[in-house]
């Protein structure tokens, strides 16, 4: 056999062994691609070769579904006034955060014994702190101030544990200042003579509020909530009336007072008049 020959049959047996490889791969490629599982009740549904399972993370559970624990709302707001609390009423869930801000211009605290907590308020900043997370539902405690004098004067609320399902936060109801010295600016226009005007003298020489609508015989209730001394004048009615701090003071609008009359009132302790303590008193 000459060399020329020898080569042309090696090459012959190279290429048969390829189109057998090549043939075994084709056979295999469509055994996979004919392959099917057959549809049994209850089973997951068929998946293409190529399809890629859903992921799943912490042992089977789907990403992102976690459950989150309950949040406990918004921060309670509360206000420490010369001298009083602006709601002595508050409700707040277990792990709640109250923000507490010094309104007044005297010094002030926080104080809950049973927390161990006493928080100075400095002037003008707000302080947050935070209800026990191991408060139960239906207890209550008192808050005060703890400052010489102020409880005595009434810087004294009641903090009531609600669910975290009934707790808000901001200007919520629990955070109403309803019945507190500063919650008394009257809406203008009010002319209902058998409801007392809420009116109040704050330091350091402040009415709330500097307008005051009135009916003729209508009462007046004055309630001096700062710490300095001050009293109430109007100078046509012939009153000057002294205010003791924390306790309201009635005086009322002459019956014959016509309507549209005005008089100023002010606070005659000297240098409180020049320092703005004035308003006007209307007859609607």
């Amino acid at each position: 056999m000459n060399r020329r020959k020898f080569l042309t049959l090696a090459g012959a047996n190279v290429a048969g062994l390829a189109l057998v490889g090549c043939g075994s791969g084709d056979d295999e490629t469509a055994r996979i691609e004919v392959t099917r599982i057959a549809d049994v009740e209850g089973a997951p549904p068929t998946l293409a070769p190529n399809a890629t399972p859903p992921s799943t993370q912490g042992g089977g559970q789907a990403e992102g579904g976690g459950e989150q624990p309950a949040g406990a709302g918004e921060p309670i707001q509360l206000e420490a006034v010369d001298i009083g609390w602006s709601t002595k009423e508050l409700q707040a869930a277990p792990g709640q955060a109250i923000a507490i801000t010094n309104a007044g211009v005297l010094p002030h605290d926080f104080t809950v014994d049973e927390w161990g907590l006493n928080e100075v308020l400095p002037n003008g900043e707000t302080v947050e702190v935070a209800v026990p997370p191991d408060a139960q539902v239906g207890q209550s405690f008192v808050f005060y101030c703890s400052v010489q004098g102020h409880r005595q004067a009434g810087m004294e609320g009641t903090l009531s544990i609600i669910d975290a399902a009934q707790a808000g936060g901001g200007a919520s109801p629990q955070a109403s200042p309803e019945g507190s010295p500063q919650a008394s600016p009257v809406a203008e226009g009010e002319t209902d003579a058998g409801a007392p005007l809420q009116l109040e003298a704050q330091d350091p020489f402040v009415w709330s509020p500097t307008e005051l609508s009135v009916a003729p015989g209508q009462t007046i209730s004055v309630t001096n909530a700062g710490a300095l001394q001050h009293s109430f004048a109007v100078d046509e009615w012939g009153v000057d009336e002294d205010l003791p701090g924390g306790q309201p003071v009635e005086v009322q609008v002459p019956s014959d007072a016509q309507a549209g009359q005005s008089w100023e009132f002010y606070c005659s302790v000297p240098g409180h008049r020049e320092g703005g303590m004035v308003g006007t008193i209307t007859v609607a």
